[in-house]
C-alpha cells in the first residue's frame, strides 16, 4: 500500500521553478545562499569541482555531481574550504529570462561550472515527504543509466554554448534529475521516523492508505485504528512516534491542504470542496480553512501563492 502513495506523489510533484542560474566561476570564489523556505535548492556541476557547506556539513562535488538541500536551508558553496563567501544576491547576474539567470565570478583560478536552481512544489504530501529527506541528499550516481549521462551531458553544453530555449530546456532536465535524486534516495533509504516510515510500517501504512483514498470519509481515531489492526490507544501512541503528531491531527492538515489545492484550481464550488474534505457544512469548512491558511477560501484563490515573490522580495532587501 505504501507504494502506492508514494508513487502518487512522485507522479504528482507539481514541480514549479523557482529560479535557475548558470554559473562560471573560476578561483578564488564564494557564494552563500540564503534561506529560501518552501524550496528544495539544487546543485548541479557540468565541469569542475566545489565545496557545499550546509549546517556544518562538507560535501565535495565533481563534475556530474548533483546535491539537493531539500528543505530550504541557507548554506555555502565554495571553491574550497576557508574562501570568502558574498551573498547570492549581491552579485550581480545577467537575467536570460523571467526565471533564468547566468552569474560570473573571475577569480584567476581554476574554473568551475554549474548550474543551480530552486524549485517549489504543488502535489499534496510532498512537502510531508521532503520533511522525511536528510539535510543534505547527493544523487545517487548511476553511471549506467544512458539517460542520466546524457540529461548531464545536454545541460552542460546548454550552459556553455546558450542557444534561443537553453533556459528552458535546463530547467525541465534539471527538475527530472531532482525527482531522480528523490526517487532513489527512496529506493535505499530506512528513515526511523517521518512520513516516509510511517507509509512503511505494515499496520499504520494500511490506515493511512485507506485514509489517503478517502480523505472525506468520517474518519475516526477508532476508524483508523480498525484499518491499522490495533487498539485506539497502540495505533496512536505509534502513528505520534513514527510522525510526529496525533492520527487526527495529520487528517485535518491533509485535507486542508487538499483544500486549497481545491479552492487554487478554482474547478469546483466551495460547497463541493467542503464535501471532499469531510465537511458538510460549508460555514465549518470556511472556519476550519481560515484557521490553517489565514485567509478565507475565497482570498485564497485569488492570492499569488508564487515563491517567485518571496525570492524577489529577498534580493530587492540586499540591494
Amino acid at each position: 500500500m505504501d507504494r502506492d502513495v508514494l508513487s502518487e506523489t512522485l507522479a504528482d510533484f507539481g514541480m514549479t521553478g523557482v529560479f535557475y542560474a548558470a554559473s562560471d566561476l573560476s578561483a578564488p570564489w564564494g557564494i552563500a545562499i540564503p534561506p529560501l523556505p518552501g524550496t528544495v535548492v539544487f546543485h548541479l556541476v557540468t565541469a569542475g569541482e566545489l565545496v557545499l557547506q550546509v549546517d556544518g556539513e562538507t560535501t565535495r562535488m565533481g563534475a556530474g555531481d548533483i546535491v539537493l538541500v531539500p528543505h530550504g536551508t541557507g548554506h555555502d558553496i565554495v571553491d574550497a574550504p576557508g574562501s570568502r563567501t558574498v551573498p547570492l544576491f549581491d552579485l550581480p547576474r545577467a537575467e536570460v529570462g523571467d526565471r533564468y539567470e547566468r552569474l560570473r565570478i573571475d577569480g584567476g583560478g581554476a574554473r568551475t561550472e554549474l548550474v543551480c536552481g530552486a524549485v517549489s512544489f504543488t502535489g499534496l504530501g510532498v512537502a510531508r515527504l521532503l520533511r522525511s529527506l536528510p539535510p543534505v541528499l547527493p544523487a545517487v550516481r548511476a553511471d549506467d543509466l544512458t539517460w542520466m549521462r546524457a540529461a548531464f551531458e545536454v545541460i552542460g553544453a546548454e550552459s556553455q554554448h546558450p542557444r534561443p530555449g537553453s533556459d528552458v530546456v535546463t530547467a525541465r532536465l534539471a527538475d527530472i534529475l531532482v525527482v531522480q535524486a528523490v526517487r532513489s534516495w527512496l529506493e535505499t533509504a530506512t528513515p526511523g521516523d517521518g512520513w516516509v516510515a510511517g507509509l512503511r510500517d505494515p499496520q499504520l501504512g494500511r490506515a493511512l492508505a485507506a485514509f489517503h483514498a478517502e480523505p472525506g470519509a468520517p474518519w475516526t481515531l477508532e476508524s483508523l485504528a480498525a484499518q491499522a489492526g490495533m487498539s485506539r490507544s497502540a495505533f496512536a501512541a505509534r502513528f505520534r512516534d513514527l510522525l510526529g503528531e496525533p492520527p487526527m491531527s495529520y487528517a485535518t492538515a491533509w485535507r486542508m491542504d487538499l483544500a486549497a489545492r481545491l479552492v487554487r484550481e478554482r474547478e469546483l464550488p466551495l460547497a463541493r470542496v467542503a464535501e471532499r474534505v469531510g465537511y458538510q457544512s460549508e460555514a465549518a469548512f470556511n472556519r476550519a480553512f481560515r484557521r490553517a491558511h489565514g485567509m478565507a477560501p475565497g482570498a485564497f484563490a485569488r492570492h499569488d501563492h508564487s515563491l517567485l515573490e518571496h525570492v524577489t522580495t529577498h534580493e530587492a532587501g540586499h540591494r
